[in-house]
């Protein structure tokens, strides 16, 4: 596991404990810098992919309900890190993959993309909540 990596907490349990499954993903690429064993890191490479997309339609879909106007750009830097992952695994195909560092990209990137990205979507979608619960209370 990468220590000097902080796990940025948003206290948004929707996004939180996605973000600790991918986190806990990324650890077990471990720490060398050739794939050790093959058909144990296609199915994790398998299993980051398929859980980034599904985090991915996550974020994008409580975006949309709640209406937030940075959508587009969160969205966007999304797909960055989807064309990245892609290339991990095209290098995994080809016996290039370096796991340590797909790890320590992967895990670098959720945290800035969590302390940044996500803290807007999630700070909107507070306040909105926020104003729901105000406008019931004091009708």
């Amino acid at each position: 596991m990468d220590e000097s990596v902080d796990r940025h907490i948003l206290d948004f349990p929707e996004t939180d404990e996605q973000h600790r499954y991918l986190y806990d993903l990324f650890a077990l690429l471990g720490d060398n810098s050739h794939v050790v064993n093959t058909p144990g890191t296609k199915a994790l490479l398998a299993e980051i992919e398929r859980y980034i997309l599904y985090h991915f339609s996550c974020e994008d879909r409580l975006m949309r309900t709640y209406g937030f106007p940075g959508a587009a750009v969160h969205t966007s830097d999304h797909e960055r890190v989807e064309e990245k992952l892609v290339q991990f695994m095209d290098n995994f195909e080809a016996g290039n993959l370096n796991p340590d560092y797909m790890r320590r990209f992967m895990t670098h990137w959720l945290s800035e993309h969590g302390k940044m990205a996500d803290a807007e979507y999630v700070a909107w979608i507070t306040q909105r909540r926020s104003a729901v619960r105000s406008a019931s209370l004091s009708a």
